[in-house]
Formats: C-alpha cells, sequence, structure tokens
C-alpha cells in the first residue's frame, strides 16, 4: 500500500502525541472539543531537495496548535503551558524537528 502523508505523517503525529491529555486531530475540525490539539498544515507546506536525479526529498510544516478552553485567568494560562509542554515532550522523544513555540492568542 502507498504511503501518504495523511496516515504516514500526520497520522504519526497524532500517535506521538496520544499520551498528551487532550483531543487530537489530525486535521482541522469544524468545532474541536477542548482542550485540544490541532495539526494544521504551515507554510511552506512541502519544501523539496533533489538528491542526484532520481531522488527527491521532502520536508512537511506543521503548526502543532494547542486549545484550552477560554477563560481570561492565570489557570487557562496553566492549562495552556502544561499542554505545550507535554506536546514538545511527546514530540521531542520521536523523529520531529521542533522549532518555536509562538505567544497565546
Amino acid at each position: 500500500m502507498p504511503s501518504t502523508i495523511a496516515t504516514d505523517v500526520r497520522g504519526a503525529i497524532k500517535t506521538a502525541l496520544a499520551g498528551v491529555a487532550a483531543n487530537i486531530y489530525d486535521s482541522v475540525p469544524e468545532a474541536p472539543i477542548v482542550p485540544a490539539i490541532i495539526v494544521i498544515p504551515d507554510s511552506p507546506y512541502m519544501e523539496l531537495e533533489v538528491l542526484g536525479k532520481a531522488t527527491t526529498r521532502v520536508k512537511l510544516n506543521y503548526t502543532i496548535t494547542a486549545c484550552v478552553a477560554y477563560f481570561s485567568n492565570a489557570a487557562a494560562l496553566d492549562n495552556l503551558e502544561q499542554m505545550v509542554i507535554s506536546i514538545l515532550g511527546a514530540l521531542n522523544a520521536s523523529k520531529y524537528e521542533l522549532s518555536i513555540v509562538e505567544r497565546p492568542r
């Protein structure tokens, strides 16, 4: 069976995040149930590198979005920070390259 991005990449990321206490979506849901982690294609989505003339390597870029209940208080921020730390721990132990964590919005 051929490899697909949905199962072999986004599905693998979803599996790697399975230990985080949140609903995990490997595509954007219509109405996510919080707490949630959503795997969203980023820009550039695909970076191609040709090796020789026969092999092409593809790097896929995603944003991992963490969602918590929206309350304007320290507890909500703490919940978000704990989820981000859990996400970093889950993905750091796997084969993924992590770059930045942006401010909450």
